[in-house]
């Protein structure tokens, strides 16, 4: 019976590896959920997420986003040739917290993640990683299974097996092989998918790697028992206290509302540029940035919030958050700065220090 169950299991392996490796036809359907006009029926939007119905032209709030982006991608791309020695950091911030424009965020990313270092101390490493994931990884069936429900709204991860989705299955099939004390974690796939849309595939690797170490530690996040979600929620919960009790007393009953926030920095919790935004701040500034958006969040939506029933409390959390708010992105990195600076002032900015559980106990790669 064991022989036929490995022989089964070793048959599937090798099915879900080929999916992804081998040629499609040109014109191939992508899969049968998708109605084979699909393409024809939606269009994309600035972003790359895909409509129903045909998109009208900018309103006047997007063209002035439009407008911004590419006043900003000019000064970007003139600090980006002097990078080195990098620009002040009083520049850099101010700079970064009006929105990265997405012509230089994935440059941006990579500098500020130093990815280019990183793939030369550990030249080959990745394709070691995915080689040996190919033959071991236990988790290969759970990561076919979420490649396939990433962004399936956006063009670029919409086809079954298609370029977004290829490069997914990789990153999330050789990380674990770096960590194995962590290893492969539902909600890591939306994450490289967010990095991939603006890096390429070996790249989006080592940015999850830097994201994961020292410089971020959001390998804590996903440690077994998920320690540092938990250090941040409690510490969340004391900044709410000291900050908004009643808003506090009112959502208690609600229960836990901020996994998602701090685990995969609110990544399909708030609107997708302005998630985009945060993620540029986290890049630079670090957790600070998520237990100060936590408390931004709450502080806009205050007196909405407050005039919620319990069961109207989940829905604004989790969706309504998710949809565009009254306030441009602009000005909420500015209340996300204000925040910062506020709760560096309270000496409530960041939570007491990690414990040994919540870091790598091996160096990258090793077994």
């Amino acid at each position: 019976v064991n022989e036929d169950l490995e022989t089964l299991m070793a048959l599937e392996r090798a099915q879900i590896l080929a999916n992804y490796t081998q040629a499609r036809p040109m014109g191939s359907p992508g899969d049968a959920r998708e109605g084979a006009d699909l393409s024809l029926r939606r269009l994309t939007d600035h972003h790359g997420f895909l409509q129903e119905k045909e998109l009208p032209g900018l309103s006047p709030r997007e063209a002035k986003q439009h407008r911004q982006e590419t006043r900003r991608a000019d000064k970007w791309v003139k600090m980006l040739r002097n990078w080195e020695p990098l620009p002040s950091l009083l520049q850099m911030r101010r700079r970064l917290y009006k929105g990265v424009p997405p012509q230089v965020r994935g440059q941006v990313w990579g500098l500020l993640l130093h990815i280019e270092k990183v793939k030369s101390t550990h030249q080959g490493l990745y394709e070691t990683m995915k080689e040996r994931a190919q033959l071991s990884c236990k988790d290969i069936r759970q990561i076919d299974l979420d490649v396939n429900r990433t962004y399936r709204n956006h063009i670029m991860f919409r086809d079954r097996y298609g370029v977004g989705q290829r490069g997914l299955f990789p990153v999330l099939l050789a990380y674990p092989s770096t960590t194995p004390e962590v290893g492969y974690c539902q909600g890591m796939s939306d994450i490289v998918g967010l990095l991939l849309v603006f890096l390429g595939e070996e790249d989006a690797f080592w940015a999850l790697a830097q994201l994961m170490s020292e410089t971020h530690a959001m390998h804590g996040f996903f440690a077994p028992g998920f320690p540092k979600l938990a250090r941040f929620q409690r510490h969340h919960d004391s900044i709410m206290e000291k900050e908004l009790r009643g808003l506090r007393k009112h959502l208690d009953e609600q229960g836990t509302y901020t996994t998602k926030w701090f685990l995969q920095c609110f990544v399909g919790r708030t609107p997708f540029v302005l998630t985009l935004t945060l993620w540029d701040a986290y890049m630079l500034d670090g957790a600070r940035v998520l237990t100060a958006m936590a408390y931004t969040v709450l502080r806009l939506h205050r007196k909405r919030l407050l005039k919620l029933p319990l069961e109207g409390l989940q829905g604004f959390l989790q969706d309504t958050l998710a949809q565009p708010w009254d306030l441009e992105d602009e000005a909420v990195l500015g209340h996300l700065r204000a925040s910062v600076a506020h709760l560096r002032r309270r000496k409530c900015d960041l939570p007491p220090p990690a414990r040994p559980e919540e870091l790598p106990k091996m160096p990258l790669g090793q077994e």
